[in-house]
This record gives C-alpha cells, structure tokens and sequence, in this order.
C-alpha cells in the first residue's frame, strides 16, 4: 500500500475510476416525474458537516498522519516477514536436502521457524529463487482484484461517500496482515503459499490501488487546484517519512525477534482505524459548479454545451441493454485520449512508477545477497535511500520548484515538466549503476542518485493534470491508476524473473540494469512532449 502513496504515489486513482461512473449517471437528466427536492440530500448534508467539523488545513493534517500511519505499519513489517519467509523456505530445503544444517527438531523449532537454521546458509539460491517468486506472484495476485474492482469501489466512493470505503479499505489491510501471520505461525501445518490468499482481502476494500486513489481523491476533495502539486508532494514525502524511521526500528526488533515487528505493524494498522472518526465526508466539500462531474447536482449547468441527453434512458429498466450501454459510456469515458496525443504518451511511464515500487521490495533481497548481510544489516542500508527520499520531497523539490521558476522565470506548466525529466534521468543512472556496485559503499551512493528521481511521477501527475480539462482530469487519473495496477501486477513477475536468471547466471544487478533501461525509454517519451505555441501563457492567464 505504501508504494502506491509514496513517490507517488502515488496514485490516486480509483477516485477516478468512480468519477468515470458517475460522469455517465449524470446523463439521467430530471422530467416531470422528478421529484422537487434533490436526489442527494445526503451529500449536501454532507457538505455542511465536512466544513463545520475540521478546516481544509486541519483535515489534510489528518490524511498526512493517516498516510504516515498505514506506511509504518507496511514498513515495520515488511522486512521480518521477508525474513520469516525465508526462514520456513530455508527449514524445508535442508530438511529435503542436509539436515545437519537445522540447529532444532520440528518439535521445537518455533513459529515461522526462526531459529532452525541460520540465517547464512539461507543465502543459498534455491531458498532465494524460491522466496523471489513467492513475493513476485503476491504482487500479481494483489494486482488483479484492483483491476476488477477499481471501477465498483470508485462508483461506490462516488455513490455512498469517500469515508466508508477508506475505513473498510483499513480494515481489509488488516484482515490481510493476519491471515499472513496465522498461516507463517503455524507453518508446519499451512504450505506458505496460502498466503496468496491474502489477496481476498482486496474483496472488502478493493486493494492498495483503490485505497490509496480514495485519499488522493479526499485530497483533490479539499484542495484548490493551484495547491494540488504541493499537497502531493507532501502526500508522498509523509508517506517516506515511514520508510525512513520504521526500517531502523524494524531492524533493531529483527534482532531480538522478528515476530514482534510483525505484530506491532498490525497493531498499527488498528490504531490508524481511529483516525477515521476525525474524518468527516469530503464528497461535494467544495461548490459542484467548480467540480464538473463530481456528482449530478447541477446537470443542465455541467453540461449545457454537450448535445440534449436521450430522455428514453431514465426510463428504461437497469437491465435492459446493461453491457451495450456501460460500454458505450466506457468508450466516451476514454475518448478524451484521442484529443491530445501528449496524454496517452505521458501515462505510459507510468507503468515505471509500479516497477521501482516492485524495485524497492526488490532490493532488501538483492542487498542481502549481493552482500552477504542479514536482512536487519540491509535494511539500516535501505535507509539510506529513503532518507535522501524524504529530504528530496520535503526539502529539495520545494526549494528546487521555487528556484527554477524565479530564475528562469517558467510557468509551473514548465517546471512541472523539466523536474519530471530531470528526475527520471536520476532513475536511468541510479538504478543502472544499483545493478553494477560491487560493494556496499558503492551501492549506497547509487540509491541515493536513484532516490533523486522519486519526485518524477508526482512532477508528472501534475504536468499532465494541467494538459486536460478539469472534467477529464478524473478520467485521467483513473488511467493512471489502471497502468500503475497492471505495472505493480506484471513487473513484480518481471523482475522476480530477472532475479532469478541473474542468479542462474551470476549476474544478480540484471532486475535492475532492466530497470535502468526501461526508465530511459520512458525519459525519452517524457523529453518528446512539449507545450504548444501560447498554451503556457493561456494556463497562466487561467490561474
């Protein structure tokens, strides 16, 4: 859930997969069996509570601590489960293969079968392709229910409010933390491949895409559209602020036991369920009129230059021609694509974003293999690259943002842009030179560089945003979100893959000399886009 917040985060998306809906319901324009009253008083009653109960200020204060607190409880727990999964992959390989090698019986080892082995001889191959391709099918697994239901959860957020769906999507996360931990407790009775399983928890909250795009959505909710960048940014930074202090706590539990870090992420994940009393319903927070097709409050005034509706179709049964007409109102949803060339162009990097999110996971195995470190040892390295992340999103972007536009007098439209290239150039070296250092002081400073870039896909989230009008850019956002699922789902797959080829052929960076070369092919598509003749003074005019 973390990869889909941070550096961008991102995505934000499922909104938007839920604005698509909506903009097609609207098409049920009122006649003379229309009641007097609006159909939604609930979301105007809503409106009144969200601006009486906490400020814009005061809630987005709230999100970011949300954010903060579901990052920690996937980052304190990230690296020990990696680690007990090991360890029950590393007890059974040498029960089949040399069991001089086991320090304890089945009948005393204890949960996840800490301690049966040492934890060096689990650094052989076949325990590691064994333990990237059971996290690389979690991935794709994780994957699949978002692409399916990122659609009903965004018209249910649309229909029924933001708030339930976030709080359901919490307790989800969950469910899905204890499945894992009952099946690794009592691995000798469970194969630990059920813990796949785990990805029917996305059946209660629609998965990490879908919960991560609905807090995107509760800030597009909140916030002006001259601040949405900025708020992103520290969207994403908040959510690396876990990933800089939790890996170091996590390590140093690690040492003593790493079920506990286990547990505590858990306990975490409850404890972030209580902030959900303080978040009131941002469906319709700002005037309907400034949010085209947010909901159909203001039908005839949202569409007055778009051809009259078919009056016919209010009146037919749901039933009737569901699938002809749902596709139809598909089709129109994605047509905007076609308008602009620059827009499908620039989404397509997006399946980047996933791959350095797959890459990250990644990494605490390659380190501590390349290595020969402990899976505590390599995490305090990780932090490291989550440091440099947060003084980037926090520090140096900002700082950067306002330099670059008072120096070289550049609209936002042109700074989004540049920083976005800037920063994926950082991806194509640091990840490069990643898969190339020999040592570890080597590799430390080649993800710093690689860290550079994680403000790329938020920089271009923005600049993108700035391409469409206001009532495409949800459609938009759900593009995205559908290209960052399908890039989490298959690059995981992909780069557990390479993983496992590079050890077959002693080449362990291969996963991300991969990566280094894909990110520059999307530099490239990034670098072939540009502003149109009077496009950047008109934006500016607008603002």
């Amino acid at each position: 859930m973390a990869d889909y917040f941070g550096g961008h985060d991102n995505s934000s998306i499922s909104k938007k997969a839920s604005t698509i809906t909506m903009s097609s319901l609207q098409d049920h324009s009122p006649d003379e069996t229309s009641p007097l009253l609006p159909s939604t008083p609930r979301t105007a009653t809503n409106v009144t509570q969200s601006r009486h109960w906490l400020s814009r200020k005061q809630l987005t204060l709230v999100l970011i601590l949300l954010v903060i607190l579901a990052s920690s409880g996937d980052q304190i727990q990230e690296s020990p489960q990696t680690r007990i999964c090991e360890s029950v992959m590393c007890y059974h390989y040498y029960e089949d293969t040399d069991p001089t090698k086991l320090l304890l019986d089945r009948s005393s080892v204890g949960p996840g079968a800490i301690g049966g082995v040492e934890e060096a001889y689990c650094k052989v191959n076949a325990v590691q392709e064994q333990l990237a391709m059971l996290r690389g099918y979690q991935q794709l697994l994780d994957g699949l229910p978002s692409l399916l239901l990122a659609l009903p959860f965004g018209w249910a957020a649309d229909r029924y409010g933001r708030r339930p769906i976030l709080a359901l999507g919490l307790l989800s996360f969950v469910l899905r933390f204890v499945w894992i931990q009952v099946v690794l407790w009592y691995w000798q009775a469970f194969d630990i491949r059920m813990t796949w399983l785990s990805t029917l928890h996305a059946c209660l909250g629609g998965g990490s895409a879908v919960i991560s795009g609905v807090f995107f959505v509760v800030l597009s909710d909140i916030t002006p559209e001259d601040e949405r960048a900025g708020v992103f940014l520290r969207a994403g930074a908040s959510s690396l602020l876990a990933n800089f202090f939790m890996p170091p706590l996590s390590a140093w539990l690690m040492t003593i036991n790493p079920w506990i870090p286990m547990f505590m992420g858990t306990m975490i994940y409850i404890i972030s369920l209580g902030a959900m009393p303080f978040i009131p319903e941002t469906l319709g927070y700002h005037d309907p009129s400034a949010r085209a097709g947010s909901y159909p409050r203001t039908p005839v005034t949202e569409h007055a230059p778009a051809p009259p509706p078919d009056m016919s179709s209010a009146q037919v049964p749901i039933s009737a021609d569901f699938a002809g007409r749902w596709a139809g109102r598909l089709r129109d949803a994605a047509s905007f694509l076609s308008d602009d060339w620059r827009v499908p162009i620039l989404i397509l990097p997006f399946f980047g974003h996933m791959l350095i999110g797959t890459a990250s996971q990644l990494l605490l195995q390659y380190m501590s293999k390349r290595y020969e470190i402990s899976f505590a040892d390599a995490t305090l390295l990780l932090s490291v690259y989550n440091g440099v992340k947060v003084l980037l999103l926090f520090v140096l972007l900002p700082y950067m943002s306002t330099l670059v536009m008072r120096s070289f007098r550049l609209s936002g439209q042109k700074k989004d842009l540049y920083l976005a290239r800037a920063s994926q150039l950082c991806v194509v070296v640091g990840y490069t030179l990643v898969g190339m250092s020999p040592n570890i002081p080597t590799g430390v400073i080649s993800l710093a560089i690689a860290s550079l870039g994680s403000g790329a896909y938020l920089l271009l989230r923005s600049f993108i945003t700035s391409l469409v009008p206001s009532h495409h850019v949800a459609r938009v956002y759900s593009i995205i979100t559908l290209v960052d699922t399908i890039g989490a789902m298959f690059g995981s797959a992909i780069m557990a893959g390479l993983f496992k080829r590079g050890l077959a052929i002693g080449s362990l960076g291969l996963p991300f000399y991969f990566l280094g070369l894909i990110s520059a092919v999307f530099l490239i598509l990034m670098s072939v886009v540009g502003l149109r003749p009077g496009e950047d003074e008109k934006h500016t005019s607008d603002q």
